[in-house]
């Protein structure tokens, strides 16, 4: 256990992992059962703040390794479910994934309810995500190359921290309505993650064409258009090669050739204003997101 952060809710036991001869060249969770768990809310406590997640888990037998998704929510999202849950539910467990929903706190100096430009005095919500894979990672057997995140509005912005701080940990994001600052503060890549962005050109709050100033009273700063965000990314990975389709009511652009094999698209949407889309173009979104993060490992 790091000096970070300490598992208020004594151990995994609430979790639950079973029977299994453990091997000591591997994960030692990965030499025991995984017990199910079904949305079960644990707190923990990181660098003296108490932070909350809910998260579920398969029954699998020893050895099997688990992806994990952490889906981060939109601004005041703590206290309700996450988007689709039901179905990131339902697909985990045909897929055999843990699902992670991290609560936010507002806490000064965040700027909403998730940091949006960490620095060395903003790190408390990175640490949180930091802790929590720690935990999975001591408790099961997690996949850790197939370690994915997704987020809606303020939660999309904070997927852009994770790809700036955490892209050594997460292989790809995948995520809604949101956007990054044009000057981070600090956006070290380690092992550059795919990105897939999904935004609609008629977002009434996060607006898609031009970029725009967060509120006066942080230290945010000007944030990206959605083609400027692209574009960041595209460049920041180097990409080399693009792709185009058009469907009905979106067009798909995919950059690939970039550093790390990383691949950065984009989902652009006619008319969905800032509601996360339950379906595209026939597919629900859940399995949109699954078939991007298949695709992308580590």
């Amino acid at each position: 256990m790091t000096s970070k952060r300490m598992i208020v809710f004594s151990t995994f036991v609430l979790l639950g992992c079973a029977g299994g001869e453990i091997d000591d060249s591997v994960n030692p969770a990965c030499g025991r059962d995984s017990a199910p768990l079904d949305l079960r809310r644990i707190s923990m406590d990181v660098n003296g703040m108490t932070r909350t997640f809910v998260m579920s888990a398969p029954a699998v037998p020893a050895g099997t390794k688990l992806p994990v998704i952490v889906g981060f929510h939109g601004g005041s999202g703590a206290n309700v479910p996450f988007v689709q849950e039901a179905e990131f539910e339902a697909l985990a467990e045909e897929q055999g994934v843990i699902t992670v929903y991290p609560k936010a706190v507002l806490v000064a100096p965040n700027e909403g309810e998730w940091v949006l430009n960490t620095g060395a005095n903003a790190q408390h919500d990175i640490d949180f995500v930091d802790s929590i894979l720690d935990t999975l990672t001591e408790n099961y057997c997690v996949d850790e190359t197939r370690i994915f995140s997704t987020g809606y509005s303020l939660g999309s912005m904070f997927n852009y921290e994770v790809a700036c701080q955490l892209n050594h940990r997460f292989a790809a994001t995948a995520s809604f309505a949101g956007t990054m600052p044009i000057s981070p503060e600090s956006c070290d890549i380690e092992d550059p993650m795919s990105i897939l962005h999904l935004h609609s050109v008629d977002d009434e709050i996060i607006p898609y064409d031009s970029d725009w100033n967060w509120k006066n009273w942080d230290s945010v700063g000007q944030m990206h258009s959605i083609p400027g965000l692209i574009e960041a990314w595209r460049d920041r990975y180097s990409c080399t090669e693009v792709q185009e389709t058009q469907g009905e009511s979106t067009q798909y652009v995919a950059h690939t050739g970039c550093v790390g094999d990383a691949t950065v698209a984009h989902y652009r949407f006619d008319n969905q204003g800032h509601w996360w889309p339950e379906r595209i173009e026939g597919t629900p979104t859940p399995q949109i997101l699954w078939d991007f993060f298949s695709e992308h490992p580590k």
